[in-house]
């Protein structure tokens, strides 16, 4: 099947920009980078916008999205909700961090924020499970998707924490993006273990979401504590890894592919 850059797009920058408000969101129970707060934010909701744009390129005719959103149990509703709650929620804690409001009111708008967000990145996978693609019709779908969207958001919070906060105490992220990458790691692989039969293409794409979405970021993240000096070097790096092995584990999915009706023609 031939690769819809427009879906992969919106489920690499809508994953990055919910799981860097939940990055957020944890900083406001941490208190690590206060400083950040505002400007992450910010960024976490143009992320989240530019990928709900690169949505609608994939319609031929994105006038007709209200009646797509007119059918409640469809996978572009579920979607189109989680979008919304999240820059609804992004958008109120702005104004409560501008206000200076109270601590325990961003607490909950953000941690309310950043479960929309976390959930829009799984979700995102989970609409494609349909019987009629049985290389999709697995759990690990979703969760590939969700597992490798983690590093993508941890390493552009990380980011912007590098470039606002002097001598920000980051090693809890570190650690997070630690695990983060090796969860992604994981996750890509399992999903293409179970999915196969893969060809030289798609195993290359596992490598790179492996390396890229993976690999890199852990072993960043492992050197954070060591190296808090080289921050925004680590953080960028890890960043533009991990968005390249996000697009790689979901161009897999589209490559991988064999429709019930090739299963039937083999057989005949």
């Amino acid at each position: 099947m031939e690769i819809q850059w427009s879906l992969v797009l919106f489920t690499a920058l809508t994953g990055m920009g919910g799981c860097m408000f939940a990055c957020v969101a944890a900083d406001e129970f941490l208190g690590r980078a206060k400083a950040a707060a505002f400007p992450a934010a910010v960024v976490a909701l143009v992320i989240a916008v530019a990928g709900g744009l690169a949505s609608v390129t994939h319609l031929s005719h994105p006038d007709r999205i209200m009646g797509a959103l007119s059918h409640p149990t469809s996978g572009i509703f579920t979607e189109a909700l989680l979008m919304g709650c999240l820059c609804v929620c992004v958008a109120v804690y702005l104004v409560l961090v501008k206000r200076e409001a109270g601590a325990g009111a961003r607490k909950a708008v953000a941690v309310i924020g950043a479960v929309f967000g976390v959930l829009l990145s799984f979700m995102a996978g989970e609409s494609y499970l349909m019987e009629a693609r049985p290389n999709w019709c697995s759990q690990l779908l979703p969760l590939g998707y969700l597992l490798t969207a983690v590093p993508e958001g941890i390493a552009a919070y990380l980011v912007v924490v590098a470039a606002k906060v002097k001598d920000a105490d980051a090693a809890p992220y570190g650690r997070a993006l630690l695990a983060g990458g090796v969860l992604a790691a994981v996750g890509a692989a399992a999903y293409v273990l179970w999915a196969g039969p893969a060809d030289g293409v798609q195993w290359t794409l596992l490598v790179v979401a492996v390396l890229g979405a993976g690999v890199v970021p852990a072993a960043c993240g492992a050197l954070l504590g060591k190296k808090p000096e080289s921050l925004m070097a680590m953080a960028g790096g890890s960043l533009a890894c991990a968005f390249v092995g996000a697009v790689s584990y979901r161009c897999i999915m589209w490559l991988i592919t064999v429709p019930i009706a090739n299963l039937f023609l083999n057989v005949l």
